[in-house]
């Protein structure tokens, strides 16, 4: 690979980063929300059926095999799921930029002994 497809490569890196951070935000934010969500169904759930005088050991059963809730979590879990996912691909592009730079200093070196 000749020193300008790497410096190609790089700023592809580069650009990569810049997009996978607002990405990340947008799916820190979508996390946040379902997290939100969830927490207040979850809740007026418990409410309700303390209110409905449910024993008491079984209210958190109930409350998570409740269809509504359970959507709520699935969907919590996805958000989830790919901040986590989108965290560990802008990882993997970092290492690839810090590959990249490493080739770019050898060939350098290479040039300067030559």
């Amino acid at each position: 690979m000749n020193p300008m497809e790497l410096m190609n490569k790089l700023d592809a890196c580069v650009l990569a980063l810049s997009q996978g951070n607002i990405e990340q935000k947008k799916l820190g934010i979508e996390k946040a929300k379902t997290e939100k969500e969830y927490r207040i169904k979850y809740n007026q759930k418990m409410v309700q059926l303390k209110l409905e005088k449910c024993q008491t050991t079984l209210i958190s059963a109930l409350v998570k095999n409740d269809p509504e809730v359970a959507e709520l979590a699935m969907k919590r879990d996805i958000a989830e799921s790919a901040y986590y996912t989108c965290i560990s691909a802008t990882e993997n592009i970092r290492l690839e930029a810090e590959i990249i730079r490493t080739k770019i200093s050898w060939l350098r070196a290479e040039l300067q002994n030559s």
